[in-house]
């Protein structure tokens, strides 16, 4: 088996058997902080079991095999591609079974884990997250393992940043995968590779054979939103990542997400997220 185990009050330490809830941390006063990821990679079939539950939150991104998973909460079987999240204190058992057995995880706690969650669209188990196959989640969490490496004073807030963005691209994927099971999957298709671009929801109805009315109503009760909003919410997830990632301008980000008006993204990015644009970057 192979296995890389990272912490973030111990980057050296190695895990015992007898120690499964070593990194397990809450905290009430910090936003976001990630306690501990790591990878699992093997052909042998295994079981996995915590009685006692983790403080944090468990998430678990299913690259290959499969994974037979009970908590309190309910029972589920995770396929590949697939993600959970196991909610603090939940014990948990889970039966690792296929030819490769292939997973990533990350543990995080702090008082805005579960909004981060809500925010990307991310359930809690037993719901499962089906993701789109095309997503960048695991370079995400390359990424990620790296951040532990940097055993400095800025190693918590990277951490976070970096753990916030992994979330955010696992949303990014559902949301992908929800507009291909849709039956209305050539327009949310469309929205999903020209959000960046004018986009006039008269032409998404046409695209369904649809009245604008219809087209509406249909839309919320598959996504859970009105199409204007949801291209909103792709365009805001894009300069979110701008500006964590990019030192392009405010206005070249604006630019980009779709905004030729800088006014309006900066109104549209306040009301998103709850900050100005400017003003998120200094927080980052």
């Amino acid at each position: 088996m192979k296995n890389a185990l990272y912490y973030a009050n111990d980057p050296q330490r190695t895990i015992k058997a007898s120690e499964v809830n070593y990194g397990s941390y809450e905290s009430l006063d910090r936003p976001f902080l990630v306690n501990c990821a790591s990878c699992c990679n093997t052909h042998l079939q295994h079981f996995n079991e915590n009685k006692i539950g983790r403080l944090d939150y468990y998430l678990i991104y299913l690259i290959s095999g499969r994974l037979d998973v009970t908590t309190p909460s309910g029972h589920g079987i995770v396929n590949e591609g697939e993600m959970i999240v196991i909610a603090p204190r939940q014990t948990y058992k889970i039966l690792c079974t296929g030819e490769t057995i292939y997973f990533l995880c990350i543990h995080f706690t702090g008082y805005r884990a579960k909004e981060i969650l809500d925010e990307n669209g991310l359930y809690l188990f037993p719901k499962i997250n089906k993701l789109d196959g095309n997503n960048h989640l695991q370079l995400r969490f390359k990424t990620l393992f790296e951040g532990f490496a940097k055993n400095d004073e800025f190693r918590e807030r990277e951490l976070a940043i970096l753990a916030e963005r992994t979330l955010i691209e696992a949303g990014r994927a559902k949301k992908k995968y929800i507009g291909a099971g849709t039956s209305l999957s050539k327009s949310i298709r469309y929205i999903n590779e020209n959000y960046t671009q004018e986009i006039k929801i008269p032409y998404l109805a046409q695209m369904e054979t649809m009245c604008l009315t219809a087209y509406n109503k249909k839309f919320k009760q598959e996504i859970g939103m009105p199409p204007s909003k949801y291209i909103i919410s792709l365009r805001m997830r894009m300069a979110i990542d701008l500006l964590e990632t990019s030192s392009l301008s405010i206005k070249e980000i604006s630019y980009m997400c779709g905004y030729n008006n800088f006014n309006f993204f900066a109104r549209a990015f306040k009301t998103y997220v709850g900050h100005a644009p400017t003003e998120y970057r200094k927080l980052i």
